[in-house]
């Protein structure tokens, strides 16, 4: 019971905000004024690797613990293709973010051949490579996870064979693998990018105060981007080095602790949620291009979001209040982009919480 309400109160809010938030990105970085970017590339085939995440693993861990229902010993395709992306598309997340930390480092350090370095085209291929190496890497869960019925208990169930070759001798390294390649070595490379960026702005900073120009302004930027790297390092920390860790232990123990796992598997999940916050939330050019790309198209007519002169505020105007038959847009869609657009970026993120709240009605499910 304990596990149905975790699951149901801490799970569900995850999988639905990260599902939306990666949603309105993919719309975003595909639609806005950078869709032509490096950038672009990388946090649309981000927000493309989190949604899988969302709607194959953390979705079927959901229906299994909420509903009692494993989709994946529903037929031996369901049982290799969802065994193999639970691997698979964190840890190509994973790699991406280090592109994206790595295309960040080259902007600050060589800003004149970023545009020749980092290029669409380029990054394409990187984010290719990645793919490439990673399904080779967990190539072994399609080709030996197999559905078996458990005799005591008389169901069927999708796992790899405990008395088999490859679980015996490379399980236990293929886990150690995955630690490296999902937390590990991405961990080590966003935090040493991190540092040098933050080097680089730091002493920029003291170059520009020297000469009495802008300094509130790199102060401003020093701060901020010291804050944000410290979160984005700590995120990473505490969502994927414990479900990498457990399944080193699990390979050497074969001790299933169920709290531990479901603990673990939820802040995998909730990586994949943050995500959206993390890279894409906290710029004020990207709030501002996915208010454009809301409004047009909501009111299916061309709306330009600027910035108001302090830089803090965003004021959308639509160009021609009138639309083909002469009518004003509708005046419900303004509030519900309004409201989306309050509750993504936490101004009001309480109310619209318990207001959700009273909407569920009650479960009645049970675990198995």
């Amino acid at each position: 019971m304990p596990f149905l309400y975790m699951n149901i109160c801490v799970l569900t809010p995850v999988i639905l905000f990260g599902l939306l938030g990666n949603v309105l990105s993919m719309l975003t970085w595909s639609r806005g004024r950078h869709r032509n970017t490096s950038t672009a590339a990388l946090l649309t085939a981000l927000a493309v690797m989190d949604t899988l995440v969302l709607a194959m693993p953390a979705l079927e861990y959901w229906v299994l613990h909420v509903l009692n229902i494993w989709i994946r010993r529903s037929n031996i395709y369901a049982c290799k293709v969802f065994g193999f992306a639970s691997y698979f598309c964190p840890t190509s997340s994973s790699w991406i973010i280090v592109l994206v930390t790595a295309e960040r480092l080259v902007s600050i350090w060589f800003p004149i051949r970023v545009r020749r370095v980092c290029t669409r085209t380029k990054m394409c291929l990187c984010m290719l490579l990645v793919w490439l190496v990673v399904a080779a890497v967990y190539s072994p869960f399609i080709v030996e996870a197999e559905l078996f019925v458990e005799s005591d208990l008389n169901v069927t169930t999708c796992d790899l064979d405990k008395n088999g070759t490859f679980f015996i001798h490379f399980y236990a390294p293929l886990m150690w693998v995955d630690l490296c390649l999902l937390f590990m070595i991405p961990f080590i490379l966003i935090v040493i990018a991190n540092a040098l960026i933050l080097y680089k702005i730091l002493k920029s900073r003291r170059v520009f105060v020297r000469q009495c120009e802008y300094k509130s302004y790199r102060t401003r930027v020093a701060n901020a981007f010291t804050i944000r790297a410290i979160v984005l390092s700590i995120f990473f920390l505490i969502c994927l080095l414990p479900v990498s860790t457990y399944e080193v232990y699990y390979a050497y123990t074969v001790d299933n602790d169920a709290l531990t796992r479901n603990i673990c598997q939820i802040l995998l999940y909730a990586n994949s949620a943050l995500n959206f916050i993390l890279y894409c939330v906290v710029g004020s050019g990207f709030r501002k291009d996915m208010k454009t790309v809301l409004l047009n198209l909501c009111t299916k007519k061309e709306v330009v979001c600027l910035d108001d002169h302090d830089g803090r505020s965003t004021s959308c105007v639509q160009q021609s209040l009138m639309n083909r038959n002469n009518k004003l847009p509708n005046s419900n869609c303004w509030y519900i982009m309004d409201v989306l657009y309050g509750c993504l970026f936490m101004q009001t993120i309480n109310n619209y919480f318990f207001i959700i709240l009273t909407w569920l009605p009650p479960f009645k499910y049970s675990v198995r």
